[in-house]
């Protein structure tokens, strides 16, 4: 008797729960979706267009800062005055797009373009927007290979 039911069970059970999420928590997640529980505004808005501002060219000198330490020392960097691209991208995280140029011992140099994430983690206090210690590198590409 079981056996012939289980299949009228088992879709009664998927319709209702089909009917269950799209009636309650559908509309629930959308409602709260929009009161913008979640968002944090923290006054620094973000862009999709790569721009230079004062906190990117603090972001870029943070990055180079980072990449000296980081580079073997058989190397001489030679940073650009400024970064190629930078981007804010909101809640004072930023992401720089450069070119640096790498010269070995021996002569030879070459070009790398390395991309970097950084956040200051201060907020809007610029007191120690100069001090490394305050900003927080969540990746670097372009240059882990030296």
């Amino acid at each position: 008797m079981y056996r012939k039911l289980f299949p009228l069970l088992f879709l009664a059970a998927l319709i209702g729960l089909i009917f269950l999420q799209k009636e309650a928590v559908l509309p629930f997640s959308k409602w709260i979706a929009s009161t913008g529980i979640f968002l944090e505004d923290s006054g620094d808005e973000g862009s999709r267009i790569a721009n230079s501002t004062p906190m990117t060219n603090h972001a870029f000198n943070q990055c180079n800062i980072a990449i000296r330490n980081d580079i073997n020392e058989e190397f001489s960097i030679s940073f650009p005055a400024e970064p190629l691209q930078s981007w804010s991208l909101g809640n004072y995280k930023y992401l720089v797009n450069a070119d640096i140029e790498l010269t070995k011992a021996s002569g030879e140099s070459f070009f790398r373009k390395y991309a970097c994430q950084i956040q200051y983690d201060q907020g809007s206090d610029m007191n120690g927007v100069t001090d490394s210690d305050n900003w927080d590198i969540s990746g670097l590409s372009g240059i882990s290979s030296l």
